[in-house]
């Protein structure tokens, strides 16, 4: 059976708003017997979360058809060697769930160090010191052991103090992506790799990154359609040269970049080597010219 992976924000929908063709297109794909995946660099939803949405905007799927960074970074802290027991998240709750799915410890977000300032440290430009005062004088726990970095929209000072602090004392230093932005709607916002990059230069570490462009995501796709990770036939939908088209290769996938996400004017005339796109597209309607859809 042919696979289809396909990236979901910025080529399925952007925000709450389905992007044109795509319920067809996907219809039309499990009707010609494709396994059809979603894979998702974006780590602050769970798998659950992340089925209730497509279920929404009626795109159909289920959850062993769902990969995300936040739960391939679960069981790479799985499979580490020496398991993860205390481990420190800088992101969204939905990353802290899935760690927690496999049975690893993960600290609260309201019990990190500084994270509630008294009024006085919280008010911007009333006392610059204030803050600085409020971190020092603090009673800090012991380090956790790792520190997991993904999307974070409730970002303040505190947390990557908190990070630097563990990361120094020697904690492991994972990240669930690098992405530099995420498409919704009407604009981009920062993605995750803005955060990491903080905590790189803070710390002068270099986190282990799981999602794309690693391979991991897509070897999960590949492996849950029972396929071989060598040969088959597997197409990647993507918006991104850096981080869909290079991580389709990686696999040995056809990496098709469609231009309506993440893609950067000059994406495709700067792309060299993994991230060169075998197939361009401008819209979903128009997979179904490319051979690789032939009869789809």
């Amino acid at each position: 059976m042919p696979i289809a992976i396909f990236d979901m924000d910025g080529v399925l929908y952007r925000g709450s708003q389905v992007m044109p063709y795509a319920k067809e297109a996907l219809d039309r794909l499990r009707r010609a017997g494709w396994d059809v995946f979603f894979a998702t660099n974006n780590s602050t939803a769970t798998r659950l979360d992340y089925l209730r949405r497509l279920t929404t905007l009626g795109l159909g799927g289920d959850v062993d058809h769902i990969v995300t960074s936040g739960y391939a970074t679960a069981h790479y802290l799985e499979r580490r060697i020496p398991k993860p027991k205390d481990v420190l998240v800088i992101g969204a709750d939905g990353l802290r769930q899935e760690i927690r799915a496999v049975g690893i410890a993960v600290r609260d977000a309201d019990a990190l160090p500084g994270i509630h300032p008294p009024p006085a440290a919280a008010a911007d430009g009333v006392d610059p010191g204030a803050m600085r005062r409020y971190l020092v004088g603090l009673e800090l726990p012991p380090p956790p052991d790792t520190v997991v970095v993904g999307l974070d929209l409730h970002l303040v000072y505190a947390k990557i103090a908190e990070a630097q602090r563990a990361i120094l004392a020697g904690a492991a230093f994972v990240c669930s992506n690098r992405d530099r932005a995420y498409p919704v709607e009407g604009r981009l916002l920062p993605g995750a790799g803005t955060i990491v990059a903080a905590i790189e230069v803070a710390t002068g570490a270099k986190a282990i990154c799981i999602g794309k462009p690693e391979p991991f995501l897509f070897e999960e796709a590949i492996r849950r359609a029972g396929a071989p990770l060598a040969g088959g036939r597997v197409v990647v939908v993507g918006d991104s040269t850096d981080y869909d088209i290079v991580a389709a290769h990686r696999v040995g996938a056809v990496g098709v970049l469609i231009t309506t996400g993440l893609t950067e004017k000059d994406a495709l005339d700067t792309a060299s080597g993994d991230a060169v796109p075998d197939r361009v597209i401008h819209a979903l309607e128009e997979l179904f010219d490319l051979p690789e859809f032939a009869g789809a």
